[in-house]
């Protein structure tokens, strides 16, 4: 039975986590060998990335993303792997359907501003590099947090503002696998503090936190 800290995690992030859980190392040299034929990404960060990683990855590289998960659906029909395609298809589905109701409420802010603006000023845009100082945490960011970080997470969960019970369900949700647990735990802040969830905001609780500035370094190095 699924864990409930699942609920957290966003439907993409959870299909990944089950593509690495259920590929054996046969599936994963295919799927490196099949990325690697079609310079989808690059040899040498291949090589060592599992499957979730390789997701990840794709999403940073533009191949994949919400609502377009066609290159993934593809991959796992050739591995063989039809049920995993098949949530893969039922995931992006959902996520267009996700896409579209919003952009339609979007429409409609926008239509309102632009009724309430007619005969005033215009609002200024923001100032691109505001833009580039508080761009949201990625999720390839935040595996190598993951990577970085030791027992000291378990605190800073409890000062993103969860709970000592979603510590356990983290851990009973990828048992012995720490940077797993210490992944699923930032992804589940980065959706639950939606657009505050920028590198900004999180260098300043890692900071507030008494993480060693040298394991999230390279956060401040990408703002």
């Amino acid at each position: 039975m699924a864990s409930k800290s699942s609920g957290l995690l966003p439907p993409r992030v959870r299909l990944y986590h089950k593509i690495s859980e259920n590929l054996v190392e046969r599936d994963v040299k295919s799927l490196r060998a099949m990325l690697t034929a079609d310079d989808k990404l690059g040899r040498a960060r291949l090589e060592k990335a599992s499957p979730q990683e390789i997701c990840i990855m794709l999403e940073e590289a533009g191949q994949i993303g919400k609502g377009n998960l066609g290159l993934l659906i593809e991959l796992l029909t050739h591995l063989g792997q039809g049920k995993l395609a098949e949530e893969a298809r039922k995931v992006e589905e959902e996520e267009k359907r996700a896409t579209n109701t919003e952009n339609e409420r979007k429409d409609d802010v926008v239509a309102t501003m632009e009724r309430l603006t007619v005969g005033g000023d215009p609002v200024p845009p923001k100032h691109p590099q505001a833009d580039r100082t508080n761009s949201r945490v990625t999720e390839l960011q935040l595996n190598k947090l993951a990577g970085n970080l030791g027992s000291e997470w378990e605190s800073l969960t409890i000062h993103l503002g969860m709970k000592k019970v979603d510590v356990d369900r983290f851990k009973a949700e990828n048992p012995n696998i720490l940077q797993s647990q210490i992944f699923a735990m930032l992804v589940a802040w980065k959706a639950k503090a939606g657009r505050d969830a920028t590198v900004e905001t999180l260098v300043h609780e890692l900071r507030s936190s008494g993480i060693d500035e040298d394991k999230f370094e390279f956060l401040l190095q990408e703002t």
